[in-house]
């Protein structure tokens, strides 16, 4: 799922003419096919013309994809882009492990590292003809990882997402023990009699999406969670985010879309594509004026500030218009009558909704997200607390805690959450970093700097508590062998080998340092006054869908190291296991710009590094983000130190979704506390038995892997060649490539700065033969576009910089609080409407977009 810094919002775009969740049976005479516009020699204009000017921002996959192959390719960029990466990804925790997985690792191995290199090489012999072929391979070798903290956000492939829009799918049983089906989710909402799918564009449904959950789901350790990715949930409806199959592919998946029903009724339609660029760009009219922008950063000369509005962003901080349920936000899915709801309840605001099931006993908490910032990271923990003290209060016997769709987050809040079931049993939290020259000096110069601090100093005013948690200063945490501070970076690098790499020591936060917990989390704090723990290990359930991902994995991984049990719903439609947390279980996710800043400010602290340091860091592409896993998390006393991101941890119980409770939240709920509690002959076949308790070992080895062979690529079919000197010249990149810019380059305007919710942008004028680069102001975000005022614009690519004057920004992004993972996912901001049932699929056919 964007990352994935998709799966969440990728920008604050508003499709208002979306169609609803249709259920088609009955139309099967009615087309809702998108006809294309006139397909002309300047496709990526047209596009580009519709978005800044009409406001449409879906169009016809192939005319999309027209518009991306036509985009020219230049080797030396491409070139400088893959040594940066390489160099980036030499960052990444377990490179040694992709390459040579352990068993029970259910996803195929790669060799991160080689396949760079085989790019790299292929970039040298002249193999790719347009940039989404050079794009296309990179990311598909990022998504190999299957690690939501290695994501990327860069070129041509940023600017667009495919999906079927409206047509959203689920994957139900019937009764619960019958083998799920593919349906339309308008079908499973508004019709009585939901008839399953018998084919998608010809061939079996399953066998359909489960090669495009490989190619497009992201950052999963198991085809089953890839498998959900897929699907509509109401967990994912109520945080505005669209599934994998309605809006989130990354890869052209062809023209046309089919489905088809066991009587052999058939409706065709479109695959369609949806512009992620939430900036007006001005007129890009060739497939190489798409390049200057998308690859190298660069405006059109043509571009006109002054054409376009300023949006003034007037926001506190909090979501207007907030609920006090989920109820008509989950097609009715969630209670109307929560017992606790967190304060600015919306999407893209608060999430936490808690119930009181009295006829049997049983509290329920929904934490579908740990991302908050602000001021909803505090309302979210006072939105536990109270559900704590009313289940409590109650006389809950029993607590499910609902992690559906929960792709992580603030690790304080899982902490923080954590500690209101178990305030007196301290989590292990132990995570260890790869070693490798760059990282070393990184660590040895910080971490000397700040040992050198001495009070009374304005270096001390300025910088001790700063860097106190710094991902570099290590003598500010724990050794988690000792229980002692550190005493070096020496001390704490080791290395120690595992698997054939080096590593460093185990490390933990030093909670009772108070330094460290102010930098980390502005002084957050984390006493833990109350009655105690309330409910024993054994009458907690956590529920999960297998998407649970970094906060929410070390969440999992706290809970139930204290006994607490798993139960997963849903995967592919075949018995067996299925894991409760196959997102990522890195403990800590770090971006290439954290990577570029920290490099920059050790170099000017400290110009003897420069032989270990690159002198300079340039992407050669505009890259907006690229993620990875800086920190494995590690289990205490394993003295092989398989990080948590290889080991097989299969939930309890598995059940699968039925039609029943798919969109019946308590329903789901009341089946979930069956399976776990009282009757596990309602589990899956043959998923029991896999996991440990506390202090036990699994009775079952893990299964076979499920995913032996990759996905294969096919991006290179196209007899058009963009390469060429005659069509670069054309249009405009011979000027362009020789004044590309990094994604990371500061912009300063002439006037020193840009208006709100503005960024400037270097633009690209030629003249006389040279080409000269100023900067202009553009808007970011179209505020009167952001999903009704409840999705905000949150800048989450600016680079870090730890120098005095952004004090601020270096700690929320560079320190333990930075921790924050969205996943990285795909998403656009989803409307509030939907198509009740299949009459009023003509009404909603004449809102199908042009393009």
């Amino acid at each position: 799922m964007m990352s994935f810094t998709r799966l969440v919002a990728l920008s604050c775009l508003l499709f208002g003419s979306a169609l609803s969740k249709p259920a088609p049976r009955a139309s099967a005479q009615a087309s809702t096919t998108v006809s294309s516009a006139q397909t002309l020699p300047t496709t990526c204009g047209d596009i580009i013309q519709q978005a800044d000017f009409e406001d449409v921002y879906s169009f016809s996959a192939s005319q999309v994809y027209e518009c991306l192959t036509s985009v020219p390719f230049n080797d030396a960029v491409a070139l400088r882009f893959i040594d940066y990466y390489n160099d980036t990804m030499q960052f990444h925790s377990t490179l040694a492990y992709l390459k040579d997985p352990p068993e029970g690792y259910q996803q195929p191995p790669v060799d991160l590292l080689d396949g760079l290199a085989v790019i790299k090489q292929n970039i040298s012999a002249g193999y790719y003809k347009n940039q989404y072929a050079f794009e296309a391979e990179v990311q598909k070798l990022v998504y190999s990882v299957h690690d939501m903290h290695v994501d990327l956000s860069s070129g041509i492939l940023s600017a667009f997402a495919f999906g079927s829009d409206s047509w959203e799918i689920v994957s139900v049983s019937k009764d619960g023990k019958e083998l799920p089906q593919i349906y339309l989710t308008g079908d499973i909402l508004y019709t009585e009699d939901p008839q399953p799918i018998t084919a998608i564009n010809g061939e079996d449904p399953v066998e359909f999406l489960t090669k495009l959950a490989a190619l497009n789901a992201v950052g999963t350790l198991e085809p089953h969670a890839d498998w959900n990715q897929l699907m509509s949930s109401p967990a994912i409806d109520i945080q505005g985010i669209y599934s994998v199959f309605s809006q989130g592919l990354t890869f052209y998946p062809g023209d046309k879309l089919t489905f088809t029903w066991a009587d052999d009724t058939k409706v065709d339609t479109d695959w369609l594509a949806f512009y992620m660029n939430a900036a007006h760009t001005g007129p890009l009219s060739t497939g190489g004026d798409f390049y200057n922008y998308f690859v190298l950063g660069l405006l059109p000369d043509s571009y006109n500030e002054s054409v376009y509005p300023v949006f003034e962003d007037d926001s506190d901080g909090t979501s207007e218009g907030t609920l006090t349920n989920w109820y008509n936000a989950s097609f009715k899915a969630y209670p109307s009558n929560p017992d606790v709801y967190q304060d600015g309840l919306a999407p893209g605001g608060g999430v936490v909704t808690g119930y009181l099931l009295n006829e049997t006993s049983t509290g329920v908490l929904s934490i579908p997200s740990f991302d908050m910032y602000g001021d909803y990271i505090y309302n979210f923990s006072t939105a536990v607390v109270d559900f704590v003290d009313k289940a409590r209060d109650a006389n809950m016997s029993r607590i499910i805690i609902d992690l559906q769709q929960n792709l992580g987050g603030q690790s304080l809040l899982a902490y923080d959450t954590y500690r209101r079931f178990f305030p007196q049993a301290d989590p292990y939290r132990g995570s260890r970093r790869r070693d490798h020259e760059m990282a070393n000096t990184l660590g040895r110069v910080t971490t000397g700097f700040w040992d050198s601090l001495e009070p009374g100093t304005d270096d001390y005013d300025n910088y001790y508590q700063l860097l106190a948690s710094d991902e570099w200063v290590v003598t500010d945490r724990l050794n988690a062998d000792t229980g002692a501070n550190f005493t070096s970076w020496a001390e704490y690098y080791g290395p120690r080998t595992y698997h054939g790499d080096s590593f460093s020591l185990n490390e933990r936060y030093n909670l009772t340092s108070d330094v460290f917990v102010e930098s980390a989390f502005d002084g957050y704090s984390f006493g833990f006054p109350g009655l105690g723990q309330t409910w024993a290990a054994e009458d907690i359930l956590l529920l999960t869908d297998g998407l649970c991902s970094s906060s929410c994995a070390e969440f999992v991984e706290w809970m139930t190291q204290r006994g607490v049990r798993t139960i997963v719903a849903g995967g592919r439609p075949s018995a067996g296991p299925m894991q409760a947390a196959s997102g990522t279980r890195g403990a800590r996710l770090y971006s290439a710009d954290l990577i570029d800043a920290d490099i920059d400010w050790v170099l000017s602290v400290d110009n003897s590094t420069a032989g270990s340091l690159p002198a300079t860091r340039d992407p050669g592409m505009q890259t907006s983000y690229a993620g990875l896993n800086l920190r494995d998390q590690v289990r205490e006393g394993d003295a092989a130190g398989v990080p948590l991101q290889f080991m097989y941890q299969a939930a309890h119980c598995r059940i699968y979704y039925t039609i029943h409770n798919v969109y019946n939240m308590t329903r789901l709920w009341l089946d979930a506390a069956a399976a776990a509690w009282d009757d596990d002959s309602l589990c899956v076949d043959g998923s029991t038995g896999y996991a440990s308790f506390l202090n036990t070992t699994a009775a079952k080895d893990p299964p076979a892997r499920l995913a032996d062979e990759p996905v294969q690529l096919n991006v290179l079919d196209t007899s058009l060649d963009y390469n060429s000197d005659a069509n670069a010249a054309e249009s405009g990149l011979e000027a362009a490539t020789s004044s590309a810019k990094g994604g990371a380059t500061v912009c300063k305007t002439k006037t020193g700065g840009c208006g709100a919710n503005q960024k400037a942008v270097p633009a690209m004028k030629v003249q006389c033969g040279q080409t000269i680069t100023e900067c202009v102001c553009m808007p970011v975000c179209r505020t009167d576009l952001d999903c009704g005022g409840a999705l905000k614009c949150r800048d989450k690519t600016s680079t870090p910089d730890k120098s005095l004057g952004t004090q601020t920004t270096s700690k929320l992004a560079n320190n333990v609080k930075g921790s924050s993972s969205s996943g990285s996912g795909k998403g656009v901001c989803k409307p509030d409407t939907k198509l009740q049932g299949t009459k009023y699929l003509s009404l909603c056919a004449g809102q199908a977009k042009s393009g």
